[in-house]
């Protein structure tokens, strides 16, 4: 049967439209805190380069006349052609993303599919649209939205090369993920991942066309894409690095550690780190910048090392079972709170955001959700290991990178269980049409 004749389906994504479209009317109408609901501090380093590229065709970083070199231009061009269409850059977008999020349960149902049977992937369209994290960050000026939906199509793209070898397959996956890799820098050590990981697939095939479909379909391409990007970020700053974001974090996520060692607050860790900046720091070329970062984060990462180990559990922890809790009482409840606080939390349960009756019980509901989900996402992953190995383990590898990174230092929280949630979302499907119990037909011979 095709997607399209499935009316269940089509059932789940007319609710998912109207659930999405009732929530929006009323933030545009009713909603207490306005646009600036849809606002947080990371959105300036996107919005900012928009607005420069439609005002005079370049890209540069927020609040200067520098190029853009700590964003990567994917999201802010999205940004820029929303503006176009749709004439601004909060409600327009965030129309934009509850358009992206909800034709997210396409690929998740084709992907499902792919490695279950029809229910299962009703079951995987169905947790997808109760989503609370593709929810809320369907409802935010944040890159989330749109890379998931590229990164949902590169699954899919794979899933159909590893049933069959078709070099278009891989080409388009390879399209995506370099897209995606645009959208958020996260994704950029996928694609050597992706090499390594299609390459062996090839060789334990023993299949050569796999392996050239692999070199010249998926890695050339990529390769080429985001060397573009290299160059030009060479040729305007002198640095020739894809982004500056990992030099910048390896510094200032060590925060936290600096929080401890002093007795200081996560912020005031924060403003310490950047007073240490050489006053002159800004007026240093990108390239100087850059290696001013790294050189400043080798002691404190010499002495934080043991730290950060003993707290990869909560961090591993909060991004699988992060709640969002405090853009989800800023969406539903109007509570205005510090922004940054909003996107980095230290502490396991988002205690400032749970006082009243009310708060207590969006918290109970999405903690249900998230944990059911992640939870059977896992046994799935198990169950459906021996039926379909390739597709699983290609499956458990994308799920692990993205989990392990994100779970790797302070920032850890539930917007960094974005790129994989989709894909707990069609195993937990398959764990769920396991464990239901099965019903068999009776039947009663004729006479």
């Amino acid at each position: 049967m095709a997607w399209y004749k499935d009316k269940i389906f089509w059932g789940i994504l007319i609710a998912a439209a109207i659930t999405k479209l009732t929530v929006f009317l009323w933030l545009v109408v009713a909603g207490p805190l306005g646009n600036q609901v849809l606002v947080f501090p990371d959105s300036l380093g996107y919005v900012f380069p928009a607005q420069t590229l439609l005002a005079h065709g370049s890209l540069w970083e927020a609040i200067s006349s520098s190029p853009m070199l700590l964003r990567t231009p994917g999201y802010p061009v999205f940004l820029a052609l929303v503006q176009l269409v749709g004439g601004n850059m909060t409600w327009a977008v965030v129309a934009a993303q509850n358009i992206l999020s909800f034709c997210l349960l396409l690929p998740v149902y084709l992907s499902a599919r792919r490695v279950g049977s029809v229910g299962t992937a009703r079951l995987a369209a169905g947790f997808c649209a109760i989503s609370v994290l593709y929810f809320t960050l369907s409802f935010a000026v944040l890159t989330e939205t749109l890379c998931v939906f590229l990164l949902a199509w590169f699954v899919f793209l794979v899933l159909c090369w590893l049933d069959h070898p078709r070099w278009y397959y891989l080409l388009g996956s390879a399209l995506l993920l370099t897209a995606a890799v645009y959208v958020r820098p996260a994704v950029y050590y996928f694609v050597p991942v992706g090499f390594l990981l299609f390459s062996l697939y090839a060789a334990l095939k023993k299949s050569l066309t796999r392996l050239l479909q692999t070199v010249l379909c998926f890695l050339l391409p990529a390769v080429v894409l985001i060397g573009a990007w290299h160059v030009r970020n060479y040729k305007q700053t002198g640095y020739g690095g894809f982004t500056s974001v990992g030099a910048y974090n390896l510094y200032i996520w060590n925060e936290d550690f600096v929080a401890k060692q002093n007795n200081i607050t996560v912020a005031q860790a924060y403003q310490q780190l950047e007073r240490a900046l050489p006053s002159d720091f800004y007026s240093f070329s990108a390239a100087q910048q850059v290696e001013t970062y790294k050189q400043l984060a080798k002691p404190l990462l010499k002495q934080s090392w043991k730290y950060k180990i003993s707290r990869l559990p909560l961090w591993a922890g909060k991004t699988l079972f992060g709640t969002n809790q405090a853009h989800l009482t800023r969406l539903l409840l109007g509570q205005e709170e510090n922004q940054e606080t909003a996107l980095n939390q230290t502490d396991a349960l988002p205690h400032a955001w749970l006082g009243s009756g009310v708060e207590k019980l969006l918290f109970a509901l999405a903690l249900i959700q998230v944990a059911s989900v992640a939870l059977l996402g896992i046994c799935g992953l198990w169950i459906n290991l021996k039926k379909y190995p390739a597709q699983t383990v290609f499956l458990l590898v994308y799920t692990g990178y993205f989990w392990l990174l994100g779970s790797s230092f302070l920032g850890a929280y539930a917007r960094f269980r974005a790129p994989f949630e989709f894909v707990f979302c069609i195993t937990a499907a398959i764990a769920v049409k396991a464990f239901w119990p099965h019903k068999r037909k009776k039947y009663i011979p004729l006479p």
